[in-house]
Formats: structure tokens, sequence, C-alpha cells
């Protein structure tokens, strides 16, 4: 897939993220304990989108993991947006930018009490696909199967 370069959204700048991005990621993912607690090393070999500030020098404020499962199916596979720039379009830029990027459907898992996370997928199109019953700790938390078609 040809790379289409940066895209620019209400001074929010989203791009590929490179492996010097990891510690930002990693505290992006420590103030956010709905998203998933990877090791940033597991990332490798995943696409992540990262965005940054660009009206604020670069802060780190979301980013987005995510793969090409088959050529016509990708999966979310983490998404975590700084407290401090929450409710400002940055999830919103990162979901749109996966959607440009991704081939065929986008598959992600929710967990089933995170209703903004639910609240905010079912904005951008997503539709609930089914459930994966104990999915989540210590299989107390279903998952709720989220799908977006293109």
């Amino acid at each position: 897939m040809p790379d289409s370069g940066p895209a620019m959204t209400n001074a929010i700048l989203i791009r590929a993220a490179a492996e010097a991005d990891y510690p930002a990621i990693a505290r992006l993912q420590q103030t956010s304990p709905e998203a998933a607690q990877w090791p940033v090393g597991d990332y490798s070999g995943f696409r992540i989108l990262f965005a940054v500030l660009e009206a604020e020098k670069g802060i780190p404020a979301g980013f987005c993991a995510w793969r090409q499962s088959t050529p016509d199916e990708a999966e979310l596979l983490n998404l975590a947006v700084s407290p401090d720039y929450r409710r400002r379009g940055v999830a919103s830029s990162l979901l749109k930018a996966l959607a440009r990027e991704a081939a065929g459907d986008i598959f992600l898992e929710v967990a089933e009490p995170n209703e903004p996370a639910i609240r905010l997928y079912e904005h951008h199109g997503w539709v609930r696909a089914g459930v994966r019953k104990g999915y989540y700790g210590s299989g107390n938390v279903n998952a709720i199967v989220m799908q977006k078609r293109p």
C-alpha cells in the first residue's frame, strides 16, 4: 500500500510511529488504564499510527496499533489518548486515518463496560459483531467485537 504521507486534521498530525516513539507510547498506555497495557517491544511488526499536536510543538497525544490480518481484513489492536487531549478529536483522527490505510473490514475488541469507547466507535460507523465471553481480566469481563466496513 503506498504511503500517503502525514495527514493533518485540526492541528493533529497523524504519522507512522517509529521505534523512537516507543517511550511516548508507553507513557500514553500508562495514562490510559482502559487501553491494553502491552510491553512496547511487543508492537514490533505492527503498524502504529501516532498522533502529535502540531500546534503544541509535537506533543504526543495518542496512538493506535493495528495490523492487516488478511488482504481484506484488518484488526485494531490498541488505541490510547492522553487524558489531557481527550475530547479534542485525537481518537477520531486516528480512527479516520486507520480507515484510510486499512484494506477491507476492520475489527476490534472493546471491554463491555467501556461505554465511552463503544460510543466513539459507533459514532465512526462501527457496528457490534459479537461478544467474546470472559475475554478480559480473569475471565470476568466480556469483549464486544466491533466491525467497520470500508
